[in-house]
């Protein structure tokens, strides 16, 4: 009795090579845009850590950890709701200019009021103050959606801070038609100030600045205290939208 003889089947090489070469062309995609993020933002932006809690929610939430921002000193197009770095207009360090992070509420030729009415915010009566903006100084004062926020039930001050209300010679105040207080952005000036108005030292304390005083604007929050590339991918692919 003759048995068939097992002839073993033979590889495709060819299959497997194919594979091969997926993979390793995969990987050296991931690793060249890894390293392609890694030079653009070393090279291109500021790194920047934030330690304090003005920003909160946004950046350092926790105020127990320090986070860091990627940001371009490309600042021809800021506007509204952009996130800034800003020489502080009063104190210095040994190094230079004190940088702070805030938040863009008004640009040259607004005016801004601050207005307190009572509404339910979250589901309980409170008074609730709201940012009102006159844009280009035209037309009504619209009220501004401030979602970010950490608190709409109280603004620091409903007159601007005590830097204004102390040193009125040197501060214009105006006057709408109904007596309420606004304070008017100069051209080539900026008004920012910090998500939690309670813990933030701004524009609303000291008034509006130039415009010339602002270093970078914020494109990327690095979460955590550590330079995780894979959160800025996140960012660029808008996956994750902070702003």
């Amino acid at each position: 009795m003759k048995y068939a003889k097992y002839i073993k089947p033979k590889r495709n090489n060819d299959l497997i090579g194919t594979i091969s070469s997926i993979v390793l062309l995969c990987a050296f995609v991931v690793l060249a845009i890894f390293v392609g993020v890694m030079f653009y933002c070393n090279v291109s932006l500021g790194y920047y850590p934030i330690a304090g809690t003005s920003m909160q929610p946004l950046i350092n939430a926790s105020g127990l950890n320090t986070d860091y921002v990627y940001a371009s000193y490309d600042v021809s197009n800021i506007t509204y709701g952009d996130v800034i770095i800003f020489h502080h207009p009063d104190d210095k360090e040994a190094s230079g200019y004190k940088q702070v992070i805030k938040r863009v509420i008004a640009l040259g030729g607004d005016n801004i009021m601050i207005k307190n009415t009572f509404r339910p915010v979250e589901n309980t009566d409170q008074t609730y103050y709201a940012l009102y903006i006159q844009y280009g100084g035209e037309g009504e004062f619209e009220e501004v959606d401030e979602d970010y926020i950490i608190d709409k039930t109280s603004y620091r001050s409903l007159y601007f801070g005590d830097y204004y209300i102390h040193d009125k010679n040197d501060k214009e105040f105006l006057e709408d038609e109904y007596n309420n207080v606004y304070i008017h952005v100069g051209e080539g000036q900026i008004f920012y100030a910090g998500d939690n108005r309670l813990a933030s030292y701004d524009c609303f304390d000291y008034g509006p600045q130039e415009c010339s005083n602002i270093v970078a604007e914020v494109k990327y929050i690095i979460y955590g205290g550590t330079n995780r590339v894979w959160q800025v991918i996140l960012q660029m692919l808008g996956i994750y939208k902070w702003n």
